[in-house]
């Protein structure tokens, strides 16, 4: 319940109190404010809808300029990509109308909507993943739908390949999600032999960590570019393994995907750990 509390300080007194006042309120995943609809919560990866007033446009600004501190500008970088993340690891995703500087997307305007996700630690789900990769210590993609808890399964793989067998890990936290570092120090337990390279892009992070963490293990969170894809292959020639993840339902899916291909063709990845949508977790060597 802690988690929710926190994330919902960013929202107005009549969003967030009809939310904490939810007998479910512990087990939300989502908020979701679209302009001219009730907000609405997601649990389970199912959306429900509160009994309040429509949201309009001034109540999605404010959450913005809360989350950013009043600061906007200075979160350009997050907003320009669609999201900002706020103390605890939360993520703002955004939509709305673009703006462009030249060919880029340098911010939004009119905004539309909001969705508020709720990150949380769950210690010990990985233990069993941790076991398998102790036996076969080899780069490791973990793979499932959105929401289904890839990024809440890897920060506790991290922890336990740090903390139970001393691996030396690099993490390459661009969103800012993994660790959520505040002031230097990760709000979430990544282990004792853990370093956080916080809101570089990964391309660059990979690099970086080689160059001055000698990292035994890189752990990054969704892969979505070739350039990370080129990173990792580079990285795996220096003798480091890697732990990562990606969106896709299932090792089908993953073949279908032409980015994805390439994971698989390039030889980086040995071992594949799949979340199905019941949460359910399998390991297993990785084939082409």
């Amino acid at each position: 319940m802690d988690e929710i509390r926190q994330a919902c300080t960013v929202l107005a007194p009549e969003v967030r109190d009809p939310i904490l006042r939810l007998p479910f309120a512990a087990e939300i995943e989502e908020i979701r404010l679209r302009c001219g609809q009730p907000p609405l919560v997601a649990v389970n990866g199912k959306e429900r809808c509160l009994n309040t007033a429509a949201v309009n446009a001034d109540l999605l600004e404010e959450i913005i300029a809360k989350a950013t501190g009043h600061a906007v500008f200075s979160a350009q970088q997050m907003l320009k990509n669609g999201f900002i993340t706020i103390p605890g690891g939360h993520r703002i995703g955004i939509c709305g109308k673009a703006v462009y500087q030249g060919a880029d997307i340098c911010g939004f305007q009119e905004l539309s909507s909001v969705n508020l996700r709720i990150a949380r630690q769950i210690k010990g789900i990985a233990a069993k993943t941790a076991d398998a990769l102790w036996l076969r210590s080899k780069s490791t993609l973990i793979i499932g739908a959105p929401g289904v808890g890839k990024t809440t399964l890897l920060r506790d793989l991290i922890r336990q390949l740090s903390d139970r067998f001393s691996f030396r890990i690099g993490v390459a936290d661009e969103r800012m999600e993994i660790g959520a570092c505040r002031n230097g120090t990760p709000q979430f337990d990544l282990g004792r032999h853990t370093d956080v390279l916080s809101g570089v892009k990964k391309e660059a992070a990979v690099e970086f960590l080689l160059r001055t963490m000698s990292p035994e293990w890189i752990a990054v969170d969704e892969i979505t570019a070739a350039e990370d894809i080129e990173a990792m292959l580079r990285g795996s020639y220096c003798g480091v393994n890697f732990i990562a993840t990606a969106h896709a339902g299932n090792h089908e899916e993953l073949k279908q995907r032409e980015l994805y291909r390439r994971l698989l063709t390039s030889g980086i990845f040995q071992n594949l750990v799949t979340i199905r949508k019941d949460r359910t977790v399998t390991a297993e060597r990785m084939t082409i």
